[in-house]
């Protein structure tokens, strides 16, 4: 057994307040100070989750949303591509999924706060980094500089955005909280120096000139991108691997696992350009905010790395131990391509950059993938996304603590890993500990932990760390009536006056002053447990609002949902679908193995999707319907393919296409080079409404 000592040092810089802030019609206010976000005058952590309207059908949003909310989500981030909207100059494009103010309206009465990202270059591997063939291909313009007449396309498609936002943004009691301008500026492309800061504060000024006037305004910072101090907040990122890379080789392990003081995260747009080591901003005076901590990864032709949900939720505590004070997932919710009028929208190759994606398939290994599926991350997030929503503002002001033997490379798999969010007013915070390194093997340990704290020692229960645990748990905290001096549990969440718990083994709690009424949940309750309003819920299944009551989603046809603390249970029972899927033999060809498929299912009011499966061999594939459009694709990882036969409506048949490899690729999982399709299904899903009378109101 070893021991961890960690010393708190009586010191702390005075908050300054910043001028970046605003309030809605109903009085909520928001704020900024050099240490975290405010709201209505605490401190606020929010959960900030990268959703591209455009990128998913008009008819999904409600639900996609919905599914956002239940996972935790409290601000909803989107991209404005400038390309989805003008593809052909002077020809505008509102509609469908790409109507931007339908989406805002609908955020708005979901209240769903909305973070847009502007623009106008915004990489999120979309042809052309977002601009438009017609602007990118100009040669008497100089693009993402002062020149005059670019600044005159971009103050149109800014004004476009303004029209679209007009009313609906903070002030006016819509949900458009903040603006991020450009991105990755002086770091993929664009100029540095004092060039660089000029144009971003002009285009921070022909967005307010456009109307978008609101509380917060962000540039991303890593990389040495321009960020001008006062104008815009710097927003951070981390990503668990970086699938842009050049290479087919496994990359050394990631320092986003670290618990460091460090902000940056070398490897983002690595493709376009070696990163700076050095901030354009002042580091001290900011507060630490994420916008593209990696949510999960896009496969690229040449690398297929496989995001797990430990590894995600393993990095966004990472960077909380860090002093992160707003996590904002890229991407939170997966998306599709949409068709482009002459074009494909994708990056690529062809377009000039570094790498190929997929035509259509922007997945992400997100939490909620391409089709609305929920992925491990999703629930594993969802768990620290309810402590956060519950106990954000004790952590919000909770300056990093560091150990004196802190590790500071990621090869190091011996020792562990921890720091202190340390909360000066309350006297108490919150001790993180990692022992999670992707793709590594971590050394077992079961430890002691203490904390010498102004002349006295906290003494946490000894605790055990296998490989890939990772863990928060509180110190001297002031819970109900009493004071938590230590324990081996997490916190989740309050029911009333009982504070539950997540712990791995047998609970132990150290009390000064009485005692607490409390719940302990294992992990696998704990990420089966939903929280809406102050009823929690206990099933497999998943949950989302809907009207006055609450929406089961299933892959089994008997589910179980459990109110706690009551343990009142309701059964959902569904009658079992018929599915198939016929397969004609292959044709093989020079490139690729040509299969005719026949999904079957007859959807209805509680089976209304299916995933068809496609577990396959070679290095990428394509279904097409019968009129030969390209209706999904996939890059191999060696997990089987699930596509959404609702999306598709429901074909009666398809052609599938696997490729084999035409060049080294990086895979994480075996993969067969050779197209060959092993097996192919129909996985049914199932859903209903729970009673309304059962659930309760108060949701």
């Amino acid at each position: 057994m070893e021991t961890v000592t960690i010393t708190v040092h009586d010191e702390q810089k005075p908050l300054q307040a910043l001028p970046f802030g605003g309030a809605a019609p109903d009085g909520t206010q928001y704020g900024a100070n050099t240490l975290y976000l405010t709201k209505s005058g605490k401190p606020w952590l929010p959960v900030m989750g990268e959703f591209h309207f455009s990128r998913c059908p008009q008819d999904e949003w409600r639900a996609e949303l919905r599914k956002m909310q239940a996972g935790g989500v409290e601000v909803a981030a989107t991209y404005v591509f400038w390309i989805h909207h003008e593809e052909k100059r002077g020809e505008w494009d509102f509609s469908g999924q790409r109507d931007l103010r339908r989406f805002l309206q609908l955020c708005r009465e979901l209240n769903f706060p909305v973070f847009l990202r502007i623009g106008p270059w915004v990489h999120a591997e979309a042809r052309n980094g977002g601009f438009p063939d017609w602007l990118q291909h100009d040669q008497t313009m100089h693009l993402r500089t002062n020149d005059p007449r670019y600044l005159q396309e971009v103050g149109r498609f800014y004004s476009k955005i303004g029209e679209q936002a007009r009313g609906l943004l903070l002030k006016d009691g819509g949900p458009v909280i903040g603006v991020q301008i450009e991105n990755e500026y002086g770091h993929c492309g664009g100029e540095t120096g004092e060039a660089g800061m000029q144009h971003m504060r002009t285009l921070k000024e022909m967005a307010l000139q456009a109307g978008l006037d609101v509380p917060y305004y962000t540039a991303t910072g890593w990389g040495g991108a321009n960020v001008v101090d006062g104008e815009m907040l710097p927003v951070q990122g981390g990503y668990a691997d970086a699938p842009w890379e050049p290479t087919a080789q496994e990359l050394p392990p990631s320092p986003n696992y670290l618990l460091t003081p460090s902000r940056n995260d070398a490897l983002i747009g690595s493709d376009w350009e070696k990163a700076k080591e050095t901030f354009t901003f002042d580091v001290e005076n900011s507060p630490f905010l994420t916008a593209e901590l990696g949510g999960g990864l896009q496969v690229t032709a040449k690398r297929r790395p496989l995001v797990s949900g430990t590894d995600t939720a393993a990095l966004a505590v990472c960077k909380l131990a860090s002093g992160a004070n707003l996590l904002g997932y890229y991407m939170y919710h997966g998306g599709t391509n949409p068709r482009g009028k002459d074009t494909t929208l994708q990056e690529s190759k062809a377009t000039g950059s570094y790498t190929d994606v997929p035509v259509l398939s922007y997945d992400f290994q997100a939490p909620i993938g391409e089709y609305g599926e929920l992925h491990a991350s999703y629930r594993k997030l969802k768990t620290l996304h309810l402590f956060l929503r519950e106990f954000g503002d004790l952590l919000a002001p909770a300056v990093c603590v560091f150990p004196a033997n802190m590790v500071t490379d990621a090869s190091d798999t011996d020792t562990l890993r921890c720091s202190l969010r340390h909360n000066r007013e309350l006297g108490g915070g919150f001790l993180f500990v990692s022992n999670h390194q992707r793709l590594r093997r971590m050394q077992e340990h079961t430890a002691v932990f203490q904390i010498a704290l102004n002349g006295e020692t906290i003494r946490f229960p000894a605790m055990r760390f296998a490989n890939h645990d990772f863990g928060i748990y509180p110190y001297h905290l002031p819970l109900g009536n009493t004071v938590l001096e230590s324990c081996n549990a997490q916190l989740l969440c309050r029911l009333g006056e009982q504070y539950v718990f997540i712990c791995r083994e047998a609970p132990v709690f150290q009390f000064r002053g009485g005692s607490l009424p409390t719940l302990v949940l294992t992990p696998e309750q704990a990420e089966n447990a939903w929280k809406f309003g102050e009823k929690l819920f206990l099933t497999p299944g998943a949950l989302r609002r809907e009207a006055n009551t609450l929406r089961l989603t299933t892959e089994r046809t008997e589910e179980v949902v459990e109110l706690l603390p009551t343990h009142q249970a309701w059964t959902a029972r569904f009658v079992e679908k018929q599915t198939s899927c016929e397969i004609e033999p292959a044709s093989v060809g020079a490139d690729c193995a040509i299969y005719r498929l026949a999904p079957h299912m007859i959807p209805d009011i509680h089976c209304p999707d299916g995933f068809l499966r496609l577990s396959f061999a070679g290095s990428r594939a394509e279904l097409y319907n019968k009129d030969g459009q390209l209706a999904a694709d996939w890059f191999a990882t060696g997990k089987p393919w699930r596509v959404s036969l609702r999306r598709l409506g429901f074909p009666a048949e398809l052609t599938l296409k696997i490729y084999r490899e035409t060049e080294p690729v990086y895979y994480e999982l075996p993969q067969d080079s050779e197209p060959r399709l092993r097996r192919a299904d129909v996985i049914p899903v199932y859903s209903t409404l729970l009673p309304a009378d059962w659930v309760g109101g108060g949701l």
